[in-house]
């Protein structure tokens, strides 16, 4: 059975928000590291880098979303997957390969810069290590981890629509199986990067999941926000909760103030990302009910760029700050704030581009199209 789904300009919204928030969390880096502890701009940059902590796991949401939307009332055949992947394959493995080779050769370049040789023995069996792990460069681990996602996605999609428990009880489960996880490497596997490994997400991918096996129950839910309003409200008032908690207990682990478990840092992490990617899904589909056509299109715009910009954007990051002024802590600031907004218009401008006017530009930054995004009023 085929079903035509709806398409959903919302979660091109959903998107552009979720890269704004990685770009806060990549941007600010450099200013957490380089404050003072006592200063106002270190808890300004403190706040911005862990309360834009939701990018990634919001990313592997929305996927998921999408994935189950999409295919949740189709018939499983063989034909089905084979398009799934084709596309995968194309879209998504062919740039994460490109970016691996792109980065994996800048980092062995300014590795040659401090004296280490660059020894080709050596690296090929190194880049292939990084490659099968998400290591190229410190962002790439999402694409790895979505990779794995594709890989498991028949066989959930089957207990889905074979097993009704599994998709009435899809976010406990989720929290179960990712949970088991932490504790289970916590004590047993010790896995050092274990942010590269899918189970540290599936909260948010069973989330997702759910969402988008009952989209159209969900969705008449959120718009009826009059009646839904404690609901909704509840929501939001524990996002609002979660991004102070989990700003605050790093805080005061970074400023020395106080030390918390591993257990209670996942805690604050997956409770504030699940909790912002429950208030996103929610916000962006109120926006539906708003008159706001430029916004509409400007955050369309950049949600089909999102995922070439996530690509390229530590690229800049990475110029820019070789590029700091020395001066005094106004200057230092001043560039952080400059290295932010030049990363975002230099990598809008250049995956736009290379849709626009370089051909095949899909073997580089994926799937995206000619056209500014458009909505409707």
């Amino acid at each position: 059975m085929t079903v035509n789904r709806k398409h959903l300009d919302e979660i091109q919204f959903a998107r552009a928000i979720a890269i704004f928030a990685v770009l806060a969390v990549h941007a600010s880096s450099t200013g957490v590291g380089g404050s003072d502890h006592s200063s106002a701009a270190f808890s300004i940059y403190t706040f911005f880098n862990y309360a834009g902590k939701l990018g990634t796991p919001t990313f592997i949401f929305l996927s998921s979303f999408i994935l189950f939307y999409t295919y949740y009332h189709r018939t499983l055949t063989m034909e089905l997957f084979k398009k799934f992947y084709k596309k995968r394959m194309l879209y998504i493995l062919v740039p994460y390969l490109v970016f691996s080779i792109f980065y994996f050769g800048i980092s062995s370049y300014m590795n040659t810069t401090v004296g280490v040789p660059f020894v080709l023995s050596e690296a090929l069996p190194a880049f292939l290590a990084d490659f099968f792990s998400g290591d190229a460069y410190f962002h790439l681990y999402f694409v790895f981890v979505s990779v794995q996602l594709y890989l498991m996605f028949p066989l959930i999609l089957y207990l889905f629509q074979r097993f009704a428990f599994v998709r009435r009880y899809a976010i406990p489960l989720g929290i179960g199986i990712q949970w088991a996880w932490v504790f289970a490497n916590s004590e047993i596997f010790q896995v050092a990067q274990k942010g590269s490994v899918s189970l540290s997400y599936f909260m948010f991918y069973f989330f997702g999941a759910f969402l988008g096996v009952y989209y159209e129950r969900i969705s008449e839910w959120i718009l009826d926000w009059r009646r839904s309003l404690p609901g909704l409200a509840a929501i939001f008032t524990a996002y609002l909760f979660m991004i102070f908690f989990y700003v605050r207990i790093n805080y005061l682990t970074l400023t020395g103030q106080a030390e918390f478990s591993t257990k209670l840092h996942e805690f604050a992490w997956s409770t504030h990302a699940f909790t912002a990617a429950a208030s996103l899904f929610i916000f962006v589909h109120l926006m539906r009910l708003w008159k706001m056509p430029r916004i509409k299109s400007f955050l369309t715009e950049i949600g089909t760029v999102s995922f070439g910009f996530y690509l390229i954007h530590p690229l800049f990051l990475l110029i820019l700050r070789q590029m700091l002024p020395s001066g005094d802590a106004l200057i230092f600031h001043a560039w952080q704030l400059a290295t932010m907004l030049i990363t975002f218009f230099a990598s809008w401008f250049i995956v736009r581009v290379f849709f626009d006017f370089v051909p095949h530009s899909w073997v580089v930054f994926g799937k995206g199209n000619k056209l500014f995004g458009q909505v409707k009023a």
